[in-house]
């Protein structure tokens, strides 16, 4: 029986990789320092509308959250009127 061999060259990347890694992580930074000021909890109908979509995402495993998803939104929006 006959075995198949291939000779492959072994290619050093490392150096390239962390290049690249340099590259995206200060990419990140940027983007994310970026949306930082639009991300920010500033009121309270901020707040409730964040509890909102967390009870929303809950309400996919637990269905009954829906209900206080609802409660969430009606909340903030009484809240959103007196900015």
């Amino acid at each position: 029986m006959k075995e198949l061999t291939i000779d492959t060259r072994t290619v050093s990347t490392n150096e390239n990789v962390n290049a690249l890694t340099e590259q995206v992580n200060d990419l990140q930074k940027r983007y994310y320092r970026s949306l930082a000021p639009d991300c920010e909890v500033r009121t309270a109908a901020d707040r409730w509308y964040l509890t909102a979509i967390a009870t929303a995402c809950a309400g996919l495993v637990f269905p009954p959250a829906f209900i206080a998803t609802a409660v969430c939104v009606y909340r903030a929006k009484k809240k959103g009127g007196k900015r």
